[in-house]
Parts: structure tokens; sequence; C-alpha cells
């Protein structure tokens, strides 16, 4: 057994989680999780050598040129996800998709105005799921999975809707595409397997049995593989057939041309193609440069007369024409391995994060209001998703950060200190040292809850990420903040001889007072904020996660409203492995009026 340790105050946080990448699994985890996502899987790696060879191959796909060359298909997305909502508040889909008795489509009375207003209400978690899994697809895949269109296809009207979910006020007409819903198998039988409660279960734990379990296990991984397998291997084809071609061209046309070259850039798929084979093609070159290298000290006189042992790696090196089918297949299988374990990492967190997004900005409309205002500013039309940048949108970024920090997805990480580490006991000077191979438990939220982390620290608040200049949100500068803070010795004196800037524009003037009152807090410090981790291991999606996240926001709030469906509810977060989400969460959407 090893000591264990939790920490909470973000400097120590942020010692523990840069000071190592090595963190442990109990064996029951790591067996079933390889199972399903290969051995060589990127999560399950506790360390070492191995781990730093796997991140890299991912890294070099995960590029930021990669990544904005995506922004155009979580636009398309997102529109299309909103649109849907859009014709279902108006009253086209409804009639053409929903079953009668479906109660998730009401006509109520606004309190304030006393107008009717057509709404949808959903449970959102699975809505956005279908959102993240076609994003996944579309940006990392380079294929379009069509979730929502499956999801909501005339032809499976039938099996909309469930009579046994008649007294739900959430809409119930969705199928579950069987790409989604075998992802969304394998995923939780990792955690179902790995649960105490089933440890000493052989039906079980052993997948060799002929039970129910097993039989869908399988039959969801065949599913699940078969996909994979298919489109990788039409994007090997492709991407060999191009180095084929470049190969075959004079050297001077290929330096003329580039087109193709930069297409690939941006294309990840084909980056994390381009990566695996380098690794796999690479060992055996440098283990024949090596011994060649180890010859060369035992016979020459100079033991200095080669001193490098790796070799760089060109597209030449690639066997395009007589790549055997043996390395083709593991290839292919260690791409599939790859993209099954940044789903499993992306796809349940990226929804289950969108869903307590609705949450807060159901309980907070006045942030509706200031991400609609930007959003509309920023994006005055959304037939040309070129143009989407969630950069240019720093009040929706702030709306997930915020809602990340409040509520993390993930309930914990751990890390295991490679060797002593002293940490500060308390602000009197008091210190305490924390010896090798201790297992630290690392919790986000009680960190971002802290008071000592983050001022007013239990409140719902974006503008501590941004403030109003110049006519526009931009994100702010803890640091800068913190120096003109102190530099000030008299704060009246100061306040009286800066003039104050003009307030942020709002869609109205409803909210004015609750706006001064979030307009006054002190910027947040980024290196407090641990949702995505934070060091060697932090999460390699992290950019492409929130860029999804805060587009789909921005088109959301520029045209729609969101609330609580149900009157009185209260959020109930559930452990699913290691992801804390809603239990359910309906959420109303309606079409703004202004």
């Amino acid at each position: 057994l090893k000591v264990c340790a939790s920490v909470l105050k973000a400097e120590h946080v942020r010692l523990v989680l840069r000071h190592t990448p090595s963190r442990d699994f109990s064996s029951c985890v790591v067996r079933h999780g390889r199972k399903t996502l290969g051995k060589d899987s990127l999560v399950l790696i506790e360390g070492g050598m191995e781990w730093r060879r796997t991140r890299n191959v991912v890294q070099k796909a995960f590029t930021i040129g990669a990544i904005e060359g995506g922004r155009e298909a979580v636009g398309e997305c997102a529109v299309a996800m909103v649109g849907w909502l859009m014709k279902m508040v108006s009253g086209e889909e409804q009639q053409r998709h929903c079953a009668n008795g479906c109660n998730g489509h009401k006509c109520v009375q606004d309190t304030e105005t006393g107008k009717n207003r057509n709404v949808v209400c959903l449970d959102v978690e699975y809505f956005f799921k279908l959102f993240s899994l076609d994003v996944f697809g579309r940006v990392t895949m380079d294929y379009d999975f069509e979730c929502l269109k499956k999801a909501t296809s005339i032809d499976n009207k039938a099996n909309h809707h469930d009579n046994n979910n008649n007294n739900k006020t959430t809409c119930t007409c969705f199928t579950s595409p069987p790409e989604a819903a075998a992802f969304e198998y394998l995923e939780r039988d990792v955690g179902v397997r790995a649960s105490p409660k089933n440890l000493l279960n052989p039906f079980i734990q052993c997948y060799w049995l002929p039970t129910k379990h097993n039989r869908e296990y399988y039959a969801n991984l065949k599913l699940v593989n078969t996909l994979m397998e298919g489109v990788i291997g039409l994007k090997l084809d492709e991407f060999l057939s191009r180095v084929r071609q470049r190969q075959l061209e004079p050297k001077q046309k290929q330096e003329r041309g580039g087109d193709d070259d930069e297409e690939e850039e941006h294309n990840m798929i084909t980056m994390m193609l381009r990566s695996v084979m380098e690794q796999y093609y690479q060992q055996p070159k440098d283990q024949q440069k090596q011994q060649h290298h180890h010859h060369q000290l035992n016979s020459s006189s100079c033991p200095f007369s080669s001193s490098s042992t790796t070799t760089s790696f060109q597209e030449s090196d690639i066997p395009t024409t007589t790549m055997t089918k043996s390395d083709r297949t593991q290839i292919i299988n260690n791409v599939s391995h790859i993209l099954h374990t940044l789903l499993v990492a992306g796809y349940e967190t990226t929804a289950v994060s969108l869903s307590y997004t609705m949450y807060c900005l159901s309980k907070h409309p006045r942030c509706q209001d200031r991400a609609c205002e930007e959003a509309r500013r920023v994006l005055p039309t959304l037939k040309d998703t070129t143009k989407f940048d969630e950069d240019a949108l720093p009040y929706c970024k702030a709306v997930i950060m915020e809602t990340l920090r409040v509520h993390t997805p993930v309930i914990f990480t751990t890390r295991v200190s490679s060797k002593d580490l002293t940490l500060d006991s308390d602000d009197n000077g008091g210190m305490v040292t924390i010896p090798k191979d201790t297992r630290f438990v690392i919790h986000p939220t009680m960190v971002h809850l802290d008071e000592r982390n983050f001022d007013r620290a239990e409140e719902f608040l974006p503008e501590r990420w941004v403030r109003w200049e110049n006519g526009g949100w931009v994100d702010r500068d803890f640091e800068k903040e913190r120096k003109l803070a102190g530099a000030a010795s008299d704060e009246a004196a100061a306040a009286s001889t800066t003039p104050t800037p003009p307030p942020p524009s709002s869609l109205s003037d409803k909210y004015t007072k609750e706006n001064a009152q979030a307009d006054t807090i002190s910027a947040a410090n980024p290196q407090s904020f641990f949702a995505f981790s934070d060091g060697a291991r932090n999460c390699i999606g992290r950019r492409l996660a929130i860029m999804e996240m805060t587009i789909f926001v921005a088109v959301l709030f520029r045209d729609m409203c969101v609330d609580l469906a149900e009157e009185g509810y209260e959020l109930v977060k559930e452990r699913r492995f290691v992801i804390l989400a809603p239990n359910t969460l309906p959420i109303a959407f309606w079409k703004r009026d202004d």
C-alpha cells in the first residue's frame, strides 16, 4: 500500500502535476481498459519512456494548424444542431418526428411579457453527445458520423417515442445511432467491469463466458473496430497514394508545389498516420544505426567517430508499394487505438461540460444576454462558418471556463511522486515533506472552489476571465492586474484619477445591478485552473474541446434562450467511473424575441 496525500492549494497542485507524469491505476482498470482501448492506450500507461513515445505520436497530430483547420467543421456541426432546435421550436420538425403524447414540446406563457412561447425540452446530455461525436468524426477522422441526422431520421419515427416515458417533461424523440450507442456502451463497460461491486463476479470479469453481457460487448466492439478500420484504411490508402506520387515527381516540381502538403498539415488523421508510421518504421532503423554505432566503437580507435544514433525520418522511408499486410494491419490498429482512446477521453466529458453550461446559464440569464450580444456582434451571419473563431468570442469562452471551474466533469486525477516534495503547510512558514512514491489524489472541483485560489469561488462569474475594453470583451491578464493593484498605494486616489470605462453593452437593462456586481470580481489566475490537468500529462485535446464548446455556445445563444424545464429542479450528480455527470438535466429551449 502506498502513502496517499491530497492537496488543495493551487501552488501545491501545480507543483505536483508538473513534478511528474507518472500515475498508478488499479490492475483491474488497466486490464479492462486495455482489452477495449488496446495495450498502448495513452491514458493507461503509467509513465516512463513508453508513455513519452506514445504521447509524442499523438502530440504531432494535435498541431495548432490541425485544430484550427477543424473550425469550419465545428461551426457546421453547431449550426446544424441549433438549426434543428430552431425547427423543433417552430413546429416544423415536431410534426414530422414526434409521436403523439411526447411532453417535450409546449406552448408556455412568459410571466413577464404575457406572450405565448413555443419551447422544446430536452434531457441535454444525450443531445450534446450527438454533437460531440459528430465533431470528433469531422475533425479527427475526416469522417461524418451524421449522428443528428440518424438520431432524428423520419425513417425511425416509430422508434422515437417510448411509451414508458409519457410522464417525462423532456422530448424522447431520438433514436440512438448504432455508432453512438456502441461507443457509449464500450465507454461504460470499462467502468462496470472495474467497479468494486463486480470484482468477484465471474460473469462480469471473464470475457470468454457466453453471457448476454459479453455477447453485447463483442458485438459493439466489432462494430466500432470495423468502422475505425474501414475509415483509417481508406485514409491510409489516400495518404500512401499522395506520398507515392510525390516520390515519383521530379524534385523541382515537388519544391514548386505544396498544395497537397498544406492540405495534409491541417488534416488531423493524416498527421496521425504520418506520426504512427514514423514511429513504426523509425525503431528498426534506429536499432540498425545503434548496432552500427556499437560496432564502430569497438573497431575504431576514436570512440567519438559517430556520436548520433538517431536517424531523421523521411517520406522516402515509407514503403508505399512494398508495405506488408502485417505492417498495414499494425499501423491501422495503432491509429485505431489512439482514436478510440481520444474518443473515450473527450466524448462524454465534452457532452457533460456542455450540459453543465446549460444548467449554469439557466440559473444566470444575465450571462445569456451577454453571450448573445457578443455572438451577434462577432457573428452577424451563420452562413459563413469559415469565419468562426473562438478567440474572437472571449465572453463565450469565459462562460465555458467558468462552467468547467465550478463543475469539472473529471472527479480526480492521480500522480506518484518520484522524489521527496517539500510544501508549505500554512501561512506562517510551516513546511511539510511528502516522501517519494506518495500517491497524490487531486480533485479539481474542490481546488477550484477553494477561496485561496479564486475570489468568490462558489459564484458563477464569467467576468473573472474577461473584461470590457474598447467596445468588446478581452481576456484578463492576472499578473498585470495584480501588479497594478499592488502599485496603487492609495486606492481611492487612484480611482479618482483613473477614468471609469464605459459599462459593457447589453441587450437590455434588466440585469444592470447583477452585471455591475459581477464586473467587480478580481481576475482569475489561469495557473489555478486544473480542469484539463497540468504539466506534461495535461489534456492533449484541451484546445479542441474549448473551441467546439465556445463556438456552440455562441451559435446557440445568438438566437435562443434556455431555462430549466422542471420547476424546483435540483441538480443531482452521479458518478460514472471517473466522471461526475448530471443524473438528468431537463432544459427548455426557445427562440429569442429580440
